[in-house]
Order: C-alpha cells, then structure tokens, then sequence
C-alpha cells in the first residue's frame, strides 16, 4: 500500500477512518469510515454478500456511545470505496462524494433531522441547474463562459470545505475541455461555488470569484495548491480569538507535519512532501493576503488571522487523519503477520507430531 503527498483536496477527499471487524456472519462486515467533529456520532459501513456473491453496502449513523442506535444514511450497489464522507463543525451537514465512473464524481448533500436521523436534500451530477441546486439569474460573480469553452462531458464534484460557522458548504467543480494545452493534454475549467446552507442555494463571492479567474482554463499538469477555506456568513470574531485559533491551529500542523514527513515511502517521496508544504505555505500567505484585501480596510487583519486559522486547521486534521490511518493500517499488518506466524508454528506442530 502507497501513501503519497497528494493535493491537498484530494487529501481531504481520501482519508477516511478505517476500522474493521468481523461480525457474527461471515457475509456481513462493518467498518468505521469516519466520525464527527464533536464525537457525538460515527458514519460505518456494512457490506453484505449473499449466496451468489451479490454485494451491496449500506451507510450507518451510529451513536458513538451505543453501537446499538444507528440510523441508515444511504446504500449502494456499487464499489464502497467510491464514498467519501464530510461532516460540518455543527454536525448538521454530512457532504458525500461519490466516484460514479470515470467520467464522474458527484456530490449528495444530507441534512439532519432529529437525533441520528439524517435526510437527502441535494445531488450535484450531471446536470448543476436543477430545481434544488442552481445559481440565482443575477449572480453577478459567475465568470461568463468562453465561447470556445465546450465540454467533453467529463466532470467531477468535488468537497472543499466547511466554513467555520458551518453556514457554507465550498465546492468545486471541475469539467474537462474540448480545447488542449501545448502538450495535447485537455485543458480544464475549475469553478469554485458554495452552497449556502442556511438559504439553500448556490453562490458565488468576490473572493471566488478572483479565485475562478485563475482556473478558467488550467492544464492539470500543473500542481496547483490552493488551500480550504470557506467565507462564513457569520460576523468575524475578535482578533484575539482568532489570534488564540492560529496559535493552536500551528501548534497542531507543526506535530503533526514531522510525523508525516517519517511515514514517506522513500527519499523521494519525502521530497514531494517538503514541495508540497512549501507550496502549501506560500499559497496559505498569498491566499489570507488575498482575502484580507476584499474586505473592509478595518476587518483586514481579523479577515487574515481567520484565513490562517481555518486553512490551517483543515491542514492539520488532513495530516492528522492521514496519521491515524497509517497507524490502523500498519497495526493491522501487525496482527496479520502475527496470525500468520501462530498459524504456520501450528501446522509444523501438527505435521511434527504426525511424523512423530
């Protein structure tokens, strides 16, 4: 198994919390795929085959205090892998993506009801404008698109961030182009929106607005880093709280950055991951610059502070669950090569005392 660097979205999309057991029936596994921010629940997953070898896999809400009070989320028939779970600060909001095939990665929005109860509210595939999820007419920060600017009908929906308030939801849309970079490779259009989850639609800012303007047609070859941050909707805290943030979110980024720069495969991984944070470090600076300069001259410094704070928080839990997830992998590596070696001095016992 190979763990690599990766860009830093599509870190947040693949660490999921793995944890495995085998249940009574043999045809029947469960499996924790990630908890919530608060603790309060887990999202598991149980895979069932039946005598044909049919599978499917259901998607649990479970109490993380009683295993026994669990709520079905979703289910499906096709690889369980494909899912990748997300759930807001508040515990509200679960964001799925789901690889559907190699033409698409779509993207279902949950919201809660009552207790372990979690209901469907949106899908994001194909189609972007339909009735539940479109754009206001007048969004005045949309980038109008390019009249060459066809689709290949080639699009992934991709999770981002929450915003700390947990009253948006950024994502990012990325479709490939019928037009080609120098190399011949296909260029591609990236739009970054959000879904506003207190007045439930799509919009764009400002903010993402000038962030689109640098992905209106991309090679995908190059390593972009952009860093998650979603605005909130909320009043900015007081720069001494958001100074108190900062200092805990570095404290957190900085144990757990050395201890995934050990994990690398090789030299040559360890390098990429020293690139990768390098550019990551220089994109947090250039970014919080950014964003501070859109807003009032008066909320600039707090408008700073609180870009440092939550892209660098989002980077150390991305570290931190990548960290967790090596750790279960390679203790499980431990029990198997550990059963492995009981089982093999069994059967040498055992052929020893036939002999015998």
């Amino acid at each position: 198994m190979k763990f690599s660097a990766g860009f830093a979205l599509s870190v947040a999309s693949s660490l999921a919390l793995w944890l495995s057991h085998a249940c009574a029936d043999s045809n029947i596994q469960s499996e924790v795929i990630s908890k919530s921010p608060r603790g309060t629940f887990l999202i598991t997953r149980q895979g069932e085959r039946d005598e044909k070898a049919n599978s499917s896999t259901k998607f649990w809400i479970t109490s993380a205090v009683d295993s026994n009070q669990r709520v079905q989320l979703d289910e499906t028939l096709n690889e369980p892998d494909a899912w990748h779970f997300f759930i807001s600060p508040d515990e509200q909001w679960i964001c799925a993506t789901v690889h559907e095939h190699s033409q698409l990665v779509s993207l279902r929005l949950y919201q809660r009801e009552t207790g372990l109860q979690f209901k469907l509210v949106t899908t994001a595939a194909e189609e972007t404008e339909s009735d539940d999820w479109k754009f206001d007419k007048n969004d005045r920060f949309a980038i109008k698109p390019d009249a060459d600017g066809d689709e290949t009908g080639r699009l992934y929906n991709y999770f981002v961030a929450w915003s700390s308030d947990s009253a948006r939801l950024l994502m990012d849309r990325r479709s490939q182009l019928e037009a080609k970079a120098k190399d011949g490779g296909y260029l591609w259009h990236r739009d970054y929106f959000y879904f506003n989850l207190r007045q439930h639609k799509l919009e764009h800012t400002q903010y993402l607005l000038d962030l689109n303007r640098l992905f209106r047609r991309y090679d995908s070859a190059h390593n972009d880093v952009v860093p998650a941050f979603a605005e909130p909707v909320d009043a900015l805290p007081s720069e001494k709280e958001l100074q108190q943030r900062c200092a805990a979110a570095e404290q957190r980024l900085n144990k757990a950055y050395p201890a995934f720069l050990e994990h690398a495969d090789d030299a040559n991984d360890k390098q990429d991951r020293r690139h990768y944070q390098q550019l990551w470090l220089k994109a947090r600076e250039s970014g919080g610059n950014a964003f501070a300069a859109a807003g009032p001259k008066s909320e600039r410094t707090r408008r700073k502070l609180l870009y440092l704070a939550d892209t660098t928080e989002n980077r150390a839990r991305d570290l931190e669950a990548y960290l967790e997830e090596r750790a279960r992998y390679e203790d499980e590596n431990k029990k198997q090569a550990a059963e492995f070696l009981r089982d093999n001095a069994r059967a040498s016992a055992g052929a020893l005392q036939r002999r015998s």
